[in-house]
């Protein structure tokens, strides 16, 4: 098509053979380039070699073109600068052509490309997969479900597609699935990541609901400073467990307690790593201008056990992923457990991480989330405050949306 264009606006063959061919030449390398690159990658193997193949299959045959327009065809005669015959291609080169002009058709529908595509998914009601044995509770008024999204691999013209549509996503494939990591691992720590969201929203829902509940934390060190005391003697994933015979439950708690000591103090800290115990003897040290005593580690408070007097049950065989159904479980088993008719006859969906305080936390794919929720007939639909604006804009009015910060916040907009 370009070929012809240009043979019509230049009003000359050959210089559009020249350009086109030198186009397509240009194009075959950059195919080339970009599927040896491809091929490199964790996955990536199958396309990248497709796409080294639909290069060189343009390269080579842009090539033939020029070198075949370049010389005179048997039959041609020239008075001046008027070609006497017209060139008649052969039916080798109309094959080439043919094949190529669908080798590379096929390319764009099926390769796929280095990014992943956000789709909607669907909604998957919550009470099936809650079983709670050791309390009453009530059958739900209603319905709650959460939501999820397809995640594809587009080809180059779905790539386009979705470039061009507002309502699709678009992201790098190592922003989706780290780099190194084989993909069926990754989706089998989504799932764990699942199971785990679902333990603590499933306790926190309850505790909303007047069970007792008791949060067993423990102190994890995620960082350790270069040149410090603990540099060598500990690192990340390390489990503090007591400070000098003490236990330590916070990491407040730990830094109140390096913090009381002055510098050339020995502490000695009781390790937990892999199913193993040890102790480690440092010397506190001033890290920088303040003088104040420092072991050179960063630590996080994280939750080790919740203790609830009833069992609160995931259904097995549970396909899904990640944890951004926190907040649809927690307000469900709420509502099972609480003596309350929250949903009161409503179709209630969601999106949103809730960790143990109850702070309703990010998600990603919320705009393809509300219109999976829209798609299955939901009446509101609950999001983390932050992605108010996204879940709205995709809404269009079609569902009631209701942005939250804590499940408490979600409990009083649906009462």
């Amino acid at each position: 098509v370009l070929h012809a264009l240009l043979w019509r606006g230049l009003r000359d063959r050959d210089r559009a053979t020249v350009v086109t061919s030198s186009l397509g030449a240009v194009l075959g390398l950059v195919l080339i380039a970009g599927g040896a690159r491809l091929a490199t990658a964790p996955g990536g193997l199958v396309s990248g070699l497709a796409t080294v193949a639909v290069g060189v299959f343009v390269a080579v045959n842009a090539l033939t073109e020029r070198r075949r327009r370049s010389a005179p065809e048997q039959g041609d005669t020239h008075v001046g600068m008027v070609r006497a015959a017209p060139i008649v291609p052969s039916t080798r080169s109309s094959a080439l052509a043919a094949g190529g002009v669908a080798v590379v058709l096929v390319a764009l529908m099926t390769v796929p490309m280095p990014f992943v595509e956000y789709r909607p998914g669907g909604a998957t009601p919550i009470e099936p997969l809650v079983e709670i044995v050791g309390a009453d509770t009530t059958p739900l008024q209603g319905g709650t479900a959460l939501l999820t999204v397809r995640l594809t691999r587009p080809a180059p013209l779905q790539l386009l597609a979705a470039r061009l549509d507002r309502d699709r996503e678009l992201l790098p494939i190592a922003r989706v699935y780290p780099q190194g990591v084989d993909r069926q691992d990754h989706l089998a720590r989504e799932r764990q990541r699942f199971d785990r969201q679902f333990e603590v929203a499933a306790a926190v829902g309850a505790a909303a609901a007047g069970i007792s509940l008791e949060v067993l934390t423990e102190v994890v060190i995620i960082d350790v400073a270069p040149g410090g005391p603990a540099d060598g003697r500990l690192a990340p994933g390390d489990v503090v467990l007591a400070v000098d015979g003490t236990p330590v439950t916070s990491g407040a708690a730990l830094a109140a307690r390096v913090s009381a000591g002055a510098p050339g103090d020995r502490l000695t800290l009781r390790i937990a790593h892999a199913g193993s115990e040890r102790d480690e003897v440092l010397t506190l040290a001033a890290l920088d201008d303040t003088g104040q005593a420092r072991i050179g580690v960063v630590v996080q408070t994280a939750v080790d056990e919740l203790l609830l007097p009833i069992d609160i049950r995931l259904t097995p065989g549970i396909g899904i992923g990640g944890p951004s159904a926190g907040l649809m479980v927690g307000v469900t088993v709420y509502d099972l457990l609480a003596r309350e008719d929250l949903l009161a006859g409503r179709s209630v969906a969601g999106t949103g991480t809730l960790d143990v305080d109850g702070r309703v936390g990010e998600v990603g794919g919320v705009a393809e989330k509300t219109v999976a929720a829209i798609l299955a007939g939901y009446d509101v639909l609950l999001v983390p405050s932050s992605s108010l604006a996204v879940a709205e804009r995709a809404a269009a009015g079609r569902i009631r949306v209701v942005g939250v910060t804590t499940l408490e916040e979600a409990l009083s907009a649906l009462r």
